[in-house]
């Protein structure tokens, strides 16, 4: 089951989400699917060899600034 988490800006507070939206152009929406695509067979290589695995959108997009909001996708055994 997916479950989805964030934190409130300027907070550390962990808190479980009901609902995500995200807002973005259609480059970013392409942008976010290659890092989803990515990130899959990513972890798909890493099952065998980790309990949790997790890739932070940030990491990997070079436009990425401390103004976007960062996508991260955790994914367990």
């Amino acid at each position: 089951m997916i479950k989805a988490f964030g934190y409130e800006k300027g907070s550390e507070n962990l808190l479980a989400l009901e609902e995500i939206t995200i807002q973005c152009n259609i480059q970013e929406l392409e942008d976010i699917i290659k890092f989803l695509k990515i990130t899959k067979e990513e972890h798909e290589k890493a099952v065998d060899e980790t309990e949790m695995c997790h890739s932070h959108f940030r990491d990997w997009c070079k436009k990425w600034t401390r103004k976007s909001s960062d996508i991260v996708i955790v994914t367990k055994r």
